[in-house]
């Protein structure tokens, strides 16, 4: 284990516990999302709607589709049944993204994959190391990721690709509310969870880890440059292109859970930045910003006039 596994805040796993008969309602609430074109809340925030919060995350989102580059997200907040979504019905890369979700899936469905290839289960999550998780992906194969489609109403189709290109931001967190009931229902027994505490490449982790306790798992996708070797024979659809033939594909996104004082709060980001670290370990990460705004909103959250649970 990192010194950043070892040394990250603990959480209130009882104060969590509270909030999972909350998950399956967080879900349908997310089919009840009105079209999102522009910033919306949806849920159960009645009034008292927090102007200054939301007025930081639209900016931060303003920021991430300049130039014409394409943002989704959505966050929900289970303590107060209110949450806040940008155009998260829409397809994006969701590669690597996926990881998280997978793994949560194998150890829920068949524990004994934790002694069997438990390294593999590490590096996959806080390396996002690619050989490890396609190592389980033949060894166990679709059917645990399968399964939690199905319970949470996510296309089953969405299971299938190692790497989904399609996804979008709803039926990740709804994968999400499963990974949250597995970490804090009692399955994760040897706690597997810690792990996501230090996943690479999370400007969540990285912006709020010092603060609250985590779980993420960031995801991207460098795009095309001459220091990377890139399957010519891939395709890549026509929408996940940002018009820079550089960068035929790319992605920077970021996916988790927050255990804020106020309680927790579940999020995706997606994004069609190139991931430039990989190239020269100077390009900041533009997510550092909205990961701070939506950790800001979710506190805000906490004073609303909402409907009680």
């Amino acid at each position: 284990e990192s010194e950043a596994i070892r040394t990250a805040p603990a959480y209130d796993m009882k104060k969590a516990a509270r909030y999972l008969g909350r998950m399956s309602i967080l879900r349908s609430l997310i089919g009840e999302i009105p079209a999102d074109h522009e910033l919306t809340l949806f849920g159960h925030a009645l009034s008292g709607y927090p102007e200054k919060e939301l007025r930081l995350v639209r900016r931060e989102i303003g920021k991430l589709t300049a130039d014409g580059h394409r943002c989704s997200m959505i966050m929900a907040d289970p303590d107060t049944m209110s949450g806040v979504s940008f155009r998260s019905g829409e397809p994006m890369c969701a590669q690597s993204t996926v990881k998280a979700v997978y793994i949560g899936a194998l150890l829920e469905d068949q524990p004994e994959a934790a002694m069997e290839n438990g390294r593999y289960i590490r590096d996959a999550i806080v390396f996002s190391d690619n050989g490890a998780y396609e190592r389980l992906r033949r060894i166990y194969g679709p059917d645990p990721l399968i399964r939690w489609c199905l319970e949470t109403g996510v296309d089953t189709g969405f299971a299938l690709p190692d790497y989904p290109r399609d996804g979008n931001a709803r039926d990740m967190l709804r994968l999400w509310t499963r990974l949250y009931e597995f970490f804090n229902g009692g399955k994760d027994v040897l706690n597997f969870g810690a792990y996501y505490a230090d996943t690479s490449a999370s400007a969540t982790r990285k912006q709020l880890s010092g603060r609250c306790p985590v779980q993420t798992k960031a995801g991207w996708e460098h795009g095309l440059d001459e220091t990377w070797n890139y399957d010519p024979c891939a395709v890549i659809p026509e929408r996940f292109t940002d018009g820079d033939p550089s960068n035929d594909e790319c992605a920077i996104n970021d996916t988790g859970i927050v255990y804020t004082k106020q309680g927790p709060y579940l999020f995706v980001i997606y994004t069609d930045h190139p991931f430039g670290v990989f190239r020269d370990y100077v390009t900041p990460n533009p997510l550092y910003g909205l990961s701070e705004a939506l950790y800001q909103l979710k506190k805000s959250f906490h004073n609303l006039n909402v409907y009680p649970y």
